[in-house]
């Protein structure tokens, strides 16, 4: 009763509502679906590659490693930064390091002779495939040296790189040039006055070519100088300089400064060696500097600073770091080795024959010596014969 009730109960309702008596049942309702976009599968891309760095970025990574290992004396690290076939060219050394154990070898030694040997660059220039770096060294000699026994003395001095890069950045070739007698004077084993030992850069200037053609001109108002000095033309010699410049040649213990210091040099230079010849090796313009790669020619047949004349000849490498104002040679530094050229007066026992009471007998006259040596290297800087290369 209480089911039928319940049923009519609800029969009425659907009535009241206006719905059929008997309704078909409905379907159940299906909830709505928002419409979705099916997903799409990303395009497959080819790796990318990495950008290759730049002849000048591998140069720069090369240089900062470099100076690292020598800093922490790792010889074996410096010579992975060589080309396989890569060569080491020391001015005044008598033999090449050729190629990674060589280069090694040579390297090894140096730290066995300066055990706290520190370097930092202070000047680079680029130009190309080309890096020539300026840089300054402090150490104790702590170890056989040329054949000399350890002094445990401070030494120091300035020197000059000259490297060129294959295209993966390994060095190729790398010629080196300071000053030998410098270090023989501190060690005491020279009476000549030598330069003070030098303090490390921070930070190195770098000077980029940047193919202006100003820098054609500066090389080619080098390339007059030199034409001049060689005819003994002092007037157009000096006429190039301006009145304020200053060499800083590195076999001498100060900077000369004027043309009054330039005039004297031209005098002593023209007829302590006058047949002087000098090959210009390599040139660059590079901003407001030339750096000029020369090899030096002459026969000692007249005093030279007060040095008498030997009558011996000499060769003498020298690079030479020149900038130029308005046109004009305004300021320079020669690095050459002193030591080299003075041995081949007779003036210097060679290396490996040096002994302190033997040394100071060959140095008569050290200080005589050492300005004598003003040297070669100033005249190189100035009178470059060949065509200079570009």
């Amino acid at each position: 009763m209480r089911n039928v009730s319940f049923a009519l109960a609800i029969g009425f309702a659907l009535v009241a509502c206006g719905g059929d008596e008997n309704p078909a049942p409905k379907a159940p309702e299906t909830p709505a679906v928002a419409a979705t976009t099916p997903p799409t599968t990303p395009p497959v891309e080819a790796p990318k590659e990495e950008p290759k760095a730049s002849l000048a970025e591998l140069q720069q990574k090369t240089m900062r490693g470099m100076v690292a290992a020598t800093n922490a004396r790792d010889a074996k690290a410096l010579s992975g930064f060589y080309a396989e076939g890569g060569v080491v060219k020391i001015a005044g050394a008598p033999a090449d390091a050729s190629g990674r154990e060589a280069i090694a070898q040579s390297y090894g030694k140096l730290f066995e002779a300066f055990k706290d040997y520190t370097v930092a660059p202070s000047r680079v220039f680029v130009k190309g495939d080309v890096a020539v770096v300026e840089w300054a060294f402090n150490a104790t000699h702590t170890g056989d040296l040329w054949g000399i026994k350890a002094t445990e003395k401070k030494v120091g001095a300035a020197g000059v790189d000259v490297l060129w890069f294959t295209p993966e950045g390994e060095i190729k070739e790398h010629h080196v040039y300071y000053d030998g007698g410098t270090i023989l004077s501190q060690i005491g084993l020279s009476k000549q006055k030598a330069r003070p030992i030098p303090a490390l850069a921070a930070n190195a200037e770098v000077v980029t070519s940047t193919g202006a053609p100003e820098e054609t001109k500066n090389v080619e108002a080098l390339t007059a100088m030199g034409a001049a000095m060689e005819a003994k033309k002092e007037a157009d010699w000096l006429g190039a300089m301006t009145d304020t410049v200053e060499w800083d040649d590195m076999t001498q213990p100060q900077t000369s400064k004027g043309k009054a210091e330039a005039k004297k040099f031209f005098k002593a230079m023209t007829t302590g060696f006058p047949d002087a010849k000098t090959t210009v090796v390599n040139a660059w313009g590079i901003g407001d500097f030339v750096i000029h790669e020369t090899t030096w020619t002459g026969t000692h047949k007249a005093a030279f600073f007060g040095i008498p004349a030997t009558k011996k000849s000499v060769t003498v490498k020298s690079v030479d770091i020149i900038q130029y104002k308005d046109a004009k040679l305004a300021k320079g530094a020669s690095y050459s080795n002193g030591a080299d050229f003075m041995q081949q007066l007779g003036l210097m026992p060679k290396p490996g024959d040096a002994k302190p009471a033997d040394a100071k007998a060959a140095d008569k006259k050290p200080a005589d010596a050492k300005a004598a040596d003003k040297k070669p290297a100033d005249a190189k800087a100035a009178e470059p014969k060949a065509a200079p290369k570009k």
